[in-house]
């Protein structure tokens, strides 16, 4: 009688761990996440902790808190002036919207992309369009001229470093 209590009191823990595996999952500090059932967006979760979900009938999608970067690779660009240009280009964003962000491009392989390559067209368009000497000026042209809403579409812009000389940074006041 002992031995049976105990065998089935190890198989009811056992069991009892496998729904807790399948049922608890964590959010990390820089991660955000969609609990998805059947596919479908059910609840977002941006707080980092133990959370939960149904098993079979829940899934869970995460996404990356933090600044995420795109670099392109050097392409050659004919200036205005005929001139070539070998440049390189990077993007950086943040998703602020998981589920914005998920509805609309499911996945960061495919949002950087589609990134990755707005931003490769966008470098050919304003590039070809400026003459080698407005290209190599210090003042901002083109997508670093104009300055979109943080948060729009799911996510924001973020200040990339200071362009120009050392002795011509301004200085804090």
């Amino acid at each position: 009688m002992n031995r049976t209590a105990l065998t089935t009191g190890l198989i009811i823990l056992g069991i009892a761990a496998v729904v807790a595996y399948l049922t608890l999952f964590t959010v990390d500090q820089t991660q955000q996440a969609i609990v998805l059932e059947f596919g479908k967006p059910k609840r977002e979760i941006t707080d980092p902790g133990l959370h939960y979900k149904v098993p079979f009938i829940q899934n869970v999608e995460y996404f990356d808190k933090r600044i995420l970067d795109i670099d392109t690779a050097s392409q050659e660009v004919i200036a205005s002036d005929q001139k070539r240009l070998v440049v390189d280009a990077f993007a950086r964003y943040r998703i602020t919207d998981p589920l914005m962000f998920f509805q609309s491009v499911r996945d960061e392989s495919i949002a950087n992309s589609r990134i990755g390559a707005i931003l490769e067209a966008s470098l050919r368009r304003v590039l070809g369009s400026a003459s080698f000497q407005s290209v190599v000026r210090d003042q901002p042209r083109g997508a670093d001229a104009h300055h979109p809403e943080p948060g729009q579409s799911g996510s924001e812009r973020v200040r990339g470093p200071d362009r120009r000389r050392p002795h011509q940074a301004r200085r804090p006041a």
